[in-house]
């Protein structure tokens, strides 16, 4: 990231935006080597640069220079939008002029001048992958790669897009950093920097640590949304656009089940495919700009809807709060099912998983794998993991034949794939391993014949069932415990108005609206979760005219 040359993360503006930004800034001028802003700084201020130049040092690696931003460039990335703390420094390189835009009119600016707002958005987004690449950055991690509590901490800091450093403790490395922490200390160790310093902390420890924990929400909202996968998401971004008071609620963090995908690229306008989590990043940026919050970790424990009709519902939180609602949004999607396998609970998140990211994918550098399911996460995962190690085997086992549930284009290129194998017609029988995974035993649909299968990990997409368990009884499902909305919920019988009909999203429970997986009917694609969304919005402002 020392050279510029990346012109999407690092634009320079135009004569015009300059006239533009200068009504909304205020210029400072620095002498050479002076701070223009320390690391740690919360609701950073956004600094643009007229003459001289700003280096930014990186605080966890003795200040090497990461970058330099010259005349026409601004210093800055995902976290002026967030709020949290930066985790690098800028400093003048020789007599140095910016224009200082104050953090609480950053928004006023994206929306202001809209050429600038794509300009950001986009760097923003772009410098925060680079950063995310450096080895030596923000907090680092200790722990061992087949530990469960390791992984989930590197999945929630990779959800949340915290730049982190992980130390394999079964390696040389991460031995020589363990032996600095104190004997049989709980593991994995987390060293958030500035002498802080955690050991197996809770998710709620852990975002106070990284700087992304907001006090707990208790105020009255517009919209309330629970769940920041894809339609979650794209609701919170219509509603704050459209000047609703939207709250974005969320177990672990942005990107739901697609935050877990390694690549989406049957998703409309994206025609060389994304990820689930820069998806994820573009939404909530986008959902920043219009002025949502969101806070995460945090779990929904109930929703209560009070008998008078006119009055929020309530959700109550595990912060020990509750969140006052006109209208709430239940996007909480689906959950993979575990699986079903003999021995497969000892390896929960320590060689058997249920997402494919670059937090996993690193875990099993060179090693066999194996790939179970026939749809298209299970296909995107086996590609993924083919194309980022070539020297990988992958084996794909499904019970059906390939191409019965998965997409075509995934299909032809999994065949064409020289380091791919495979097994259709068959399961998972058995997983096997001593300290670490070793095996599995595959067996043939057709006439229960065995072979065994060496590999290091297991990634499974046997299907998924509706993350609803929280919500009522009470509340009109499918058999398979899919929300009901619209006119389904009407004929449940459990719809409690005379007045009037639900809206087409809205379940049972006045008020209380289901988009995307969850609900009973919907497409499981990412592009009918975001549709999904959109509509939601919709419904919410007929609910909210109401009264």
């Amino acid at each position: 990231m020392s050279q510029n040359t990346d012109l999407s993360a690092f634009p320079t503006l135009t004569p015009a935006e300059f006239r533009l930004l200068r009504p909304l800034a205020e210029a400072h001028t620095y002498e050479d080597d002076a701070v223009v802003f320390r690391a740690g700084t919360a609701e950073l201020d956004l600094f643009v640069v007229e003459e001289g130049a700003i280096e930014i040092r990186n605080p966890s690696d003795n200040d090497v220079v990461i970058t330099t931003h010259r005349a026409g460039g601004f210093a800055g990335d995902i976290d002026l939008l967030t709020g949290r703390p930066v985790i690098v420094s800028g400093h003048a390189r020789g007599r140095t002029r910016v224009l200082c835009v104050s953090h609480r009119q950053i928004r006023t600016l994206l929306n202001r001048i809209p050429s600038f707002g794509e300009k950001l958005i986009i760097a923003f987004t772009r410098r925060r992958e680079l950063l995310s690449k450096l080895e030596k950055l923000g907090i680092t991690v200790i722990g061992a790669g087949h530990c469960k509590d390791t992984n989930l901490v590197r999945e929630f800091l990779y959800k949340n897009f915290v730049p982190f450093s992980w130390l394999n403790s079964e390696s040389e490395v991460g031995r020589t950093a363990l032996a600095t922490q104190p004997p049989n200390c709980p593991k994995p160790v987390v060293d958030c920097g500035g002498g802080t310093v955690l050991f197996n902390p809770t998710l709620r420890e852990l975002a106070k640590c990284a700087g992304i924990w907001q006090p707990c929400p208790g105020e009255l909202v517009d919209l309330a949304v629970v769940g920041a996968g894809p339609a979650g998401i794209a609701a919170a971004v219509y509603a704050a656009s459209e000047g609703l008071s939207t709250l974005l609620l969320d177990r672990l963090g942005p990107g739901g089940q697609a935050g877990g995908s390694s690549k989406i690229e049957n998703f409309i306008g994206f025609p060389a495919g994304l990820s689930g989590a820069e998806l994820a990043t573009r939404g909530v940026l986008q959902m920043l700009k219009f002025g949502a919050r969101m806070v995460a970790p945090v779990a929904v424990e109930r929703v209560e809807v009070p008998d008078e009709p006119h009055s929020p519902r309530l959700l109550h939180l595990d912060c020990n709060t509750t969140v006052r609602a006109r209208v709430v949004l239940i996007a909480t999607g689906v959950g993979w099912r575990k699986l079903p396998a003999v021995g497969a609970e000892r390896f929960e998140s320590a060689g058997i998983h249920y997402v494919c990211t670059a937090v996993e994918a690193i875990l099993y550098d060179e090693c066999p794998v194996v790939v179970v399911g026939g749809g298209n996460s299970a296909g995107q995962a086996t590609m993924h993991l083919a194309e980022c190690c070539r020297t990988r085997q992958v084996h794909l086992v499904v019970r059906k034949p390939l191409g019965s549930g998965m997409s075509e284009y995934l299909v032809s290129r999994i065949r064409g794939a020289s380091n791919i194998t495979v097994h259709e017609g068959a399961e998972i029988a058995e997983v096997e391993g001593g300290h670490y995974l070793e095996c599995v035993l595959l067996a043939r649909l057709s006439d229960g014949a065995r072979e065994r299968l060496p590999c290091s990990g297991v990634f499974v997409f046997v299907g998924a069932d509706p993350v609803a368990g929280w919500l009522p009884s009470g509340l009109a499902r499918d058999d398979h415990g899919y929300v009901l909305t619209g006119s389904d919920a009407l004929r449940s019988g459990l719809w409690p108005l005379t007045g009037r009909d639900p809206c087409p999203l809205e379940t049972s429970l006045p008020g209380v609206l289901a988009a995307g997986d969850v609900r009973a009917g919907s497409t499981k694609r990412v592009g009918f979760a975001v549709g999904d969304g959109s509509l939601a919005v919709t419904c919410a402002h007929q609910l909210l005219s109401f009264g």
